[in-house]
């Protein structure tokens, strides 16, 4: 038993050096790409944008007649009106109703890279309003943070991807390869 011991020890050693070497030999595949110049950003207007766009009760419910279409079709309109240079120089698709993808073409050929957020929120819990330091839909910005239901899953991430195309249009800035934007409206 112990020759065995000795055995599988020696081995699992042998497979570590050899797993270690190698991954010392390989190099990495990560590209170099020349960094851009910095952006500036208008952090009162992105926590304004942010703030509005949670406003609107994108609610995603079970059942999809329970969905309230005005409050989709509110936050459409309102992305429009905040990042027109999105708005004129992607193209975007509506699917299923309220979910959006752009297009932003690429100035080469390469595979597009596909960024990825949620419209929706999901509801609160009945009763629970009392428990909340803002109320889920103001929207406020109180002490230096963004309160409402989307502040952190997943509106944020929506409005900061749009944020960065509108900032990166305004710079002349072309992507090598096609860019899609998918935002879901039903998680």
């Amino acid at each position: 038993m112990r020759k065995l011991a000795l055995v599988l020890g020696a081995a699992g050693l042998a497979l570590a050096g050899v797993l270690g070497a190698r991954t010392l030999r390989s190099g990495t595949r990560q590209p170099v790409v020349a960094a851009l110049p910095p952006v500036a950003v208008d952090a009162d207007r992105a926590a304004q944008t942010l703030a509005g766009a949670l406003r609107l009760q994108t609610v995603s419910h079970q059942d999809p007649a329970a969905i309230d279409a005005a409050q989709f079709r509110g936050l459409i309109d309102y992305l429009q009106a905040r990042f027109p240079r999105v708005h004129a120089a992607l193209t975007r698709e509506t699917v299923n109703d309220y979910s959006l993808l752009y297009t932003w073409s690429g100035s080469g050929s390469g595979k597009p890279v596909l960024l990825l957020a949620h419209l929706d929120v999901v509801p609160i819990e009945d009763g629970s309003e009392a428990q909340w330091t803002q109320p889920p839909f103001a929207g406020a910005i109180a002490d230096g943070f963004i309160w409402g239901r989307g502040a952190l899953d997943d509106k944020n991430s929506v409005l900061a991807i749009l944020e960065a195309v509108e900032l990166l249009l305004a710079a002349g800035v072309q992507p090598a390869r096609p860019v899609i934007l998918a935002f879901g409206h039903d998680e």
